[in-house]
């Protein structure tokens, strides 16, 4: 335990006066809650009310919050794979990582900090998340029609996590490949735009189920888009609950493969 809390101090070391990394993390922290405050200030004021209520429902209430705000974040979380994709492919642009391997470390012990980093750093922007549904949640509620915070629908917030640590392995794959910032970034972003292709391509035009369990989809379907959620019908509802296990059993697996992935490729390649 006291190597790990030394290797995480060599780590601190690393970014504790790296401006960029500073500057992504203030955006991650500003823009999740801005964001969602826009579509909030939208829903709000843009749509017509019948009785004084939106007739879009209170997205922002709760127990809705823990739906609407998870999925709204969702949408920004190229930000923190900029992030981890910046500071992964730093290592080998001012090798720092051939020092750490100079120094004593295995190959194994860099990989595992830099897992254990990402995960840190997806704890963070979900307690973002879990701050900022708190906020709207109490920001909404009238005295007069004070609701529940419905705790059982946290699960959403747990939903984000698996989500934006899923997408973050994924940049993590992209950073230790390519090692290079800008077409780590842009093959990360391609790859995105590909896979919705393909996934709306599948399931609109060709009817086929099994895109519903690419990578990055199956998180996706974690986090129903609040307002078609609205839509759904009782027989919608049952068959999504029904399905996430198997989402969540989906996630894990492509988790432990990217985890063994990153651990054959930068055994595998030479420093």
């Amino acid at each position: 335990m006291s190597g790990l809390f030394q290797t995480l101090r060599i780590e601190w070391m690393k970014v504790k006066n790296y401006r960029t990394f500073w500057i992504l993390l203030a955006i991650i922290a500003v823009c999740i809650p801005a964001f969602n405050y826009v579509i909030f200030d939208v829903t709000d004021n843009s749509f017509p009310k019948i009785n004084g209520k939106s007739i879009l429902g209170n997205p922002f209430s709760f127990p809705n919050v823990w739906k609407t705000v998870p999925f709204n974040a969702g949408l920004l979380l190229f930000i923190p794979a900029i992030l981890i994709i910046t500071l992964i492919t730093n290592e080998f642009s001012f090798r720092t990582h051939r020092q750490n391997i100079i120094d004593g470390w295995s190959r194994g012990r860099f990989i595992s900090v830099k897992i254990i980093e990402t995960f840190l750093l997806s704890l963070f922007v979900t307690l973002i998340v879990f701050c900022t549904c708190l906020y709207f949640g109490f920001h909404t509620q009238k005295p007069e029609n004070a609701a529940s915070p419905g705790w059982a629908e946290f699960r959403f917030v747990v939903f984000f996590f698996i989500e934006i640590l899923s997408y973050s392995m994924i940049a993590v794959i992209f950073a230790m490949t390519i090692r290079r910032a800008g077409l780590a970034m842009g093959l990360f972003f391609l790859y995105m735009i590909v896979e919705q292709f393909v996934v709306s391509l599948g399931r609109n035009k060709y009817k086929v189920h099994w895109v519903d369990y690419l990578p990055e989809e199956v998180t996706d379907r974690l986090i129903p888009q609040p307002f078609a959620a609205r839509m759904m019908t009782g027989k919608d509802t049952s068959a999504w609950e029904n399905h996430i296990p198997l989402y969540l059993s989906m996630a894990l697996l492509y988790l432990i493969i990217y985890i063994f992935f990153v651990n054959w490729r930068f055994r595998r390649n030479d420093l």
